[in-house]
């Protein structure tokens, strides 16, 4: 079964290359995600920026609403994952990553890291350097830019794959300085744990499920997918034999952009409201 994070990843990048409506020589804002998002009819209606509502609405169909918030403003989003404490300044894979001042202009979901750049999908946002966002396209950003602001970790029940340091060890986080989407979602190139070579290890006192899976080199999706009957990540006891592969699976580099992407393209001109 595909981790949660997994189907947030898959979701977000099947809509690459949607494009909103245009009319009078202009992109108009015109979207799909709107109506299928409850109380968000308006945001299409009204020719309102849509990254953020765009968000919402992957973590629906995900099945994940709950873990993100439903709302088309970035500001809101930022104080969201800040009430709940679930706020890094680190990147981290299925996080919300927000940009431009406080966070409030412009958002995506991280795909990938690295140790100086993210790979994001995001709506409305464009490749070609337009402040003028038409269309929902994978980018790859500086992750040092002064433009990126900050990022919302999703509570995902396999836990979160971070670069932040300050959770490694953490119930419910994995440390990776570098990674990519999780087996499951369409931009994985991990190789499959059912055919890989593994070994069972046994828990020791004060060892976490996420302190395991970075010993082996892996993601906590992954222990996860080799260990169907861990119900909950946080849950392990001293003695507990938990199965990991026998070697670090190999993972291809980061995803590709679709195209190289071009610094700051904001989601919108300056005559359009901004997502606040």
């Amino acid at each position: 079964m595909a981790s949660q994070a997994a189907k947030v990843l898959s979701i977000a990048k099947a809509e690459e290359g949607y494009k909103e409506g245009f009319s009078g020589g202009h992109w108009n804002n015109h979207e799909k995600y709107a109506d299928q998002v409850p109380g968000m009819s308006w945001v299409s209606a009204g020719e309102y920026p849509w990254c953020a509502l765009f968000v919402s609405w992957v973590a629906l169909k995900a099945g994940v609403a709950d873990l993100f918030p439903r709302s088309a403003s970035c500001a809101y989003g930022v104080n969201w994952f800040r009430q709940k404490g679930r706020w890094s300044w680190y990147p981290a894979i299925g996080a919300q990553v927000f940009f431009g001042k406080d966070g409030g202009t412009h958002t995506g979901i991280v795909v990938a890291y690295d140790a100086d750049t993210i790979t994001t999908v995001e709506g409305n946002t464009n490749t070609d350097g337009s402040p003028e966002g038409n269309g929902v396209y994978v980018r790859k950003r500086n992750r040092r830019d002064a433009n990126t602001y900050g990022y919302g970790l999703p509570a995902f029940v396999e836990g979160v794959t971070t670069a932040d340091p300050s959770l490694k060890g953490k119930a419910g986080y994995s440390y990776a300085a570098k990674a990519s989407a999780p087996a499951g979602s369409s931009t994985a190139s991990h190789a499959k744990p059912s055919s890989a070579k593994t070994k069972t290890v046994t828990v020791k006192a004060g060892q976490t499920l996420g302190v395991i899976a970075a010993s082996a080199g892996v993601t906590l999706a992954v222990v996860l997918g080799l260990n169907p009957g861990i119900k909950n990540p946080d849950v392990v006891h001293p003695g507990d034999k938990v199965t990991v592969p026998a070697s670090a699976p190999k993972t291809s580099s980061t995803p590709k952009a679709k195209t190289t992407a071009k610094p700051k393209a904001t989601p919108k001109a300056s005559t359009k409201p901004q997502c606040k």
